[in-house]
């Protein structure tokens, strides 16, 4: 499967579906972006499909942001699914 990324300023749009396989390269992109800025919007809206190691790996990215005092904001539809997660483990 295959996920496109599209970047404007700090907000990458994801496109397609999300696997553990595919979101080694948006980890690596988002990871870049916040060694030189604040804060990232992912927009999840076009994602079709992601697997719960995605959104086991979503909420890792979130709580390595948060410890380096950055700042990841998630937008779309799915993005309750990852709430709920950070939630439940007293992250947010």
């Amino acid at each position: 499967m295959h996920v496109n990324i599209t970047k404007q300023k700090n907000l990458f749009f994801l496109k397609g579906d999300l696997n553990s396989s595919n979101f080694k390269k948006v980890k690596k992109k988002i990871n870049n972006f916040l060694k030189k800025n604040h804060s990232v919007i992912l927009n999840i809206s076009e994602v079709k499909e992601m697997d719960s190691k995605t959104v086991n790996s979503i909420v890792n990215l979130f709580t390595k942001a948060i410890d380096h005092d950055k700042e990841i904001n998630l937008v779309g539809y799915g993005t309750k699914d990852i709430y709920d997660e950070l939630m439940t483990r007293n992250i947010i």
